[in-house]
């Protein structure tokens, strides 16, 4: 057994320790009735003990059991009371120092990395090796993904060539075939999880969905055993045409350049952000995943009755390579500085929202609308570069005897149809006057009006719709635009805007809806997608909670019953709560 001992507090300066007789023993139980009540721990645990005070606890079985099954050990080992120390508290060279001369022992460095417990002999459990990562090439980061930019599929041998005559039948329905087609893409290319999304969206658009069959009755080896390798790849497909979905294949129509106009121009700019900043490495990522699937069903014959088409659908992907990104860039750069300052000016959707710059920023550049110092200032110099005389001169006689005025506003769907940078006398006009300073040349945009796929329906009788279905003339229109802005349009592109028409001869846009491509299209799959069968009987109603039971009395109460209970409760905590009003 171990003994606390004793220790001369008077003892300094690297005195030795002078050995004391040892206490006797005594029970456990006679030293916790010595104790007064103060000594005594909360709980009734072991009894607490002064510096000055030596208390042996020779009773407690759990504390002693580690000591007892240790060797005694030598003479030499024992303390001053000729009890053997237990081995885990030997002195160390490096760690023994006095303190009041009291000594104090603890675990030496080399114990410490070897991790050893410190817990009254517990033995420590040895540390967990970190495994080591692997490397790319190991985990298979570094495999061909098969979307490279010079990646082709390899030629394919004759009895691959046997296989897929017999998937890839021209008598086998369309639908199948595209079916098989597309779980064998699947198993060939490194699909993560972006490239994926982006090829389902694809899909589903033009009414393929993704998932597993149901009430197939799934695929085991017997079963497989007595199937050819086209109703195999049939069962195994994850991407189906749902034929009972649509009312069957009658319904459909095969369209690969209508898809992939509307998937492009419509459907992509919903469902991802695609930043101006990056605009070009963003589209031709998503572009390249739906070349990469045409150029496989080229490769491999799968629809030759619609190879034109598959045709015109990649090339659909080669123009929304170079279309989108500047759609980005155009709306973000739209309506520009003078057709800013007109709507500041005329009252247009930027009018009032010129925000001053703070009194610590004076100097910062507000992105806030623009302030009527200078868009009176872009607004003058804008019509006398660009502005004809007919224009000029009746602005100058509406400004003289203040009748200025809006005549119409209305939403437009335009098409640019021509665009004119500022030519040189423009330019220099813009250099030598002084108040042109800091405001860019001016170029012209011509447009025209466009029937937009996504118009709302409207409810027209007979005698309405033959006048609606005769042709309407053509509007054009011509606004003034910054070259800058004009360097992020082109032909054919189709924007939603605001157009203003002034008293004076001008036309401006501000409120800019969006901007698409040439090729912008819709087809009604898009108005599908999410759509299931209605069930035959409806689900019957849920019955009400007890608390929408008493919400829906309230409130049929006009309020009286909460009011009851707001002020009962208001009582109860004042502690004047009277049990008649309850």
């Amino acid at each position: 057994m171990v003994h606390l001992q004793e220790m001369n507090a008077s003892t300094s300066n690297g005195a030795s320790r002078q050995d004391t007789e040892s206490p006797p023993v005594r029970d456990a139980v006679d030293v916790r009735a010595d104790l007064p009540n103060n000594h005594l721990p909360r709980g009734g645990g072991a009894p607490t003990s002064s510096p000055s005070e030596d208390r042996t606890f020779t009773g407690d079985p759990n504390l002693l059991a580690p000591w007892e099954a240790e060797d005694p050990g030598t003479p030499d080992d024992n303390d001053a009371s000729g009890d053997p120390k237990p081995s885990h508290l030997e002195p160390n060279d490096q760690t023994e120092a006095n303190t009041n001369g009291i000594r104090q022992l603890s675990v030496g460095a080399d114990a410490a990395a070897a991790g050893e417990s410190m817990a009254m002999g517990v033995g420590a459990t040895k540390k967990k090796s970190k495994s080591k990562k692997k490397p790319k090439s190991q985990r298979g980061l570094t495999a061909p993904t098969g979307f490279e930019e010079f990646y082709v599929d390899a030629p394919l041998t004759p009895a691959e060539h046997t296989v897929e005559q017999e998937l890839y039948d021209p008598e086998i329905p369309f639908s199948q075939r595209i079916e098989v087609a597309i779980q064998r893409y699947c198993a060939r290319r490194n699909l993560d999880s972006t490239r994926k999304d982006v090829f389902d969206k694809y899909l589903s658009l033009g009414g393929i969905s993704a998932g597993p069959k149901q009430f197939s009755g799934g695929l085991d080896a017997a079963a497989m055993s007595d199937m050819s390798a086209a109703d195999v790849a049939l069962m195994k497909a994850t991407h189906f045409v749902d034929l009972d979905k649509y009312g069957g294949e009658e319904v459909f129509e095969v369209d690969f350049e209508g898809c992939a106009k509307a998937f492009f121009s419509s459907r992509l700019p919903q469902l991802y952000y695609l930043s101006s900043v990056n605009a070009v490495k963003d589209v031709q990522a998503k572009t390249n995943i739906i070349r990469n699937f045409l150029n496989y069903l080229l490769h491999h014959d799968v629809c030759p009755d619609y190879r034109s088409q598959v045709y015109a659908a990649r090339a659909v992907c080669d123009l929304a390579d170079k279309e989108l990104p500047k759609t980005m860039n155009a709306q973000s750069y739209f309506p520009g500085e003078f057709q800013t300052a007109c709507s500041e000016i005329f009252g247009g959707v930027f009018h009032g929202t010129y925000a001053k710059n703070p009194d610590w920023a004076p100097d910062a550049e507000s992105s806030a609308g623009m302030s009527p110092e200078v868009a009176h200032r872009t607004f003058k110099i804008g019509l006398a570069a660009q502005g004809s005389d007919e224009v000029t001169k009746h602005y100058r006689d509406q400004n003289a005897a203040h009748n200025l005025e809006t005549l119409k506003v209305y939403t437009a769907c335009l098409e640019v149809t021509e665009l004119l940078p500022a030519d040189e006398g423009v330019k220099r006009f813009y250099e030598k006057h002084p108040a042109a300073k800091g405001l860019s040349a001016l170029g012209r945009l011509k447009a025209k009006s466009w029937d937009p796929p996504f118009k709302p329906f409207r409810d027209l009788t007979a005698e309405e719709r033959l006048a609606e279905g005769k042709p309407t003339a053509i509007e054009v229109y011509e606004f003034f635009v910054e070259d800058y802005v004009l360097d992020t349009c082109f032909v054919g592109m189709k924007f939603e805007t605001t157009v203003h028409d002034l008293s004076f001869g001008l036309k401006f846009f501000d409120n800019i809806s969006g901007v698409f491509c040439s090729f912008y299209g819709s087809i009604p799959n898009e108005r599908l997608i999410g759509w299931r069968v209605p069930e035959a009987e409806p689900l019957p109603p849920r019955e009400k909670s007890l608390i929408t039971s008493a919400l829906e009395e309230i409130v049929g109460n006009g309020g009286d019953d909460m009011t009851k209970s707001t002020v009962r409760g208001s009582d109860d905590v004042n502690g004047e709560d009277d049990e008649d009003t309850w």
